[in-house]
């Protein structure tokens, strides 16, 4: 419980947002928050400690990329792991998140298992960055799907 990080969904589609939601819940995260965009981001994070983010690239006003490299120069937050979602990824826009420190890259729509195994690498690395050891044993039950 006590190393099982909250979760922020930044996604602009209300379904798919509930619908992230529930993966993460029922992979065993019991504190998953959305909102809309990244100034609704930003604003929570001023609120709450969150571990990991799950952000969609197309965003308006501000898109992934840019709250990225936000929350990357914000001491505070360099240290939460974040993961981009997209439809279509160009290679520009991998390279633009690598550089600006995405943990991971998700293709939408994606799967249970999949999202599964991005996030054990995700919080692999952010736990060595916040030096805590996250309890994964939680991604490990295969019981989840």
């Amino acid at each position: 419980q006590d190393n099982i990080p909250s979760v922020l969904i930044v996604d602009d589609q209300p379904k798919l947002a509930r619908l992230v939601r529930e993966l993460f819940l029922r992979l065993g995260f019991h504190d998953v928050d959305t909102v809309g965009d990244a100034p609704e981001a930003l604003d929570a994070l001023k609120q709450k400690r969150y571990g990991l983010m799950l952000v969609d690239l197309e965003l308006e006003p501000m898109d992934g990329i840019q709250l990225l490299r936000q929350i990357r120069a914000t001491k505070e937050f360099q240290d939460v792991g974040f993961i981009l979602t997209e439809a279509t990824v160009t290679f520009e826009n991998v390279s633009a998140a690598h550089f600006a420190g995405v943990d991971a890259f998700l293709l939408k729509p994606y799967d249970l298992p999949l999202l599964k195994s991005k996030l054990k690498t995700v919080l692999r690395k952010a736990g060595r960055r916040q030096r805590y050891d996250p309890n994964l044993t939680m991604l490990d039950a295969e019981d989840v799907a």
